[in-house]
């Protein structure tokens, strides 16, 4: 995890801090020091890309592989990108008193729940034998699924509280700025994502 120093709990990460606290984090980090620039507004969107890239390793070869690693980065890196053109648009909904680059680089913070799932997944595809892994149980694929519900629930519930402490809005809502991005950048990211797994079978079955 990054670390954003501040007089109160220098110790902890961002993405920590916004677990326990996420009203009060945002609203710290957002009146500390601006600290823009390429590396601020790319930092935490490589973070989760190399997270991804480390799950896709694992879940290939049950190991860590650079070159997988790499590969799962890349290959995955549309999440990431389209989650920034999402927050794009509702950064330019109003004038702001942020950065662009560190608005991008807090909302990211935002994404801890989702590292810690895919860090729990990880660990689980560690303990499983390569058997297991490529025809796990039904019940645990069940188990899997389900438990993106709380996740993404969590993920929202941070999320609202960035839009409400760090890119607030004038007479708007910040569940229709939460809402707003959502739409664009879930729809944008799950539609490549079938387009690019359907392609393939489309050529190959020639229709």
């Amino acid at each position: 995890m990054l670390t954003d120093l501040s007089p109160n709990r220098p110790e902890l990460s961002a993405e920590a801090r916004v677990l326990l606290g996420p009203a009060a984090a945002f609203r710290e980090l957002a009146q500390g020091p601006e600290g823009g620039g390429a590396w601020v507004l790319v930092r935490r969107p490589l973070l989760l890309a190399f997270v991804i890239g480390c799950l896709v390793s694992l879940q290939a070869s049950g190991r860590l592989s650079a070159r997988l690693i790499a590969d799962g980065a890349v290959s995955f890196a549309f999440a990431p990108l389209f989650a920034m053109a999402a927050l794009a648009a509702v950064y330019r909904l109003s004038p702001r008193t942020i950065s662009f680059a560190r608005a991008v680089d807090l909302f990211f913070a935002a994404t801890a729940p989702w590292l810690l799932w895919m860090i729990a997944f990880a660990t689980l595809r560690c303990l499983q034998t390569p058997m297991q892994a490529a025809a796990p149980p039904r019940f645990l694929l069940s188990m899997l699924e389900w438990s993106l519900v709380p996740i993404a629930a969590w993920s929202a519930r941070i999320d609202l509280q960035f839009f409400r402490e760090v890119l607030p809005r004038p007479a708007a809502s910040p569940v229709r700025d939460l809402i707003l991005q959502r739409a664009i950048g879930w729809t944008c990211t799950i539609g490549y994502f079938l387009g690019y797994a359907i392609w393939p079978y489309m050529v190959s079955s020639g229709t």
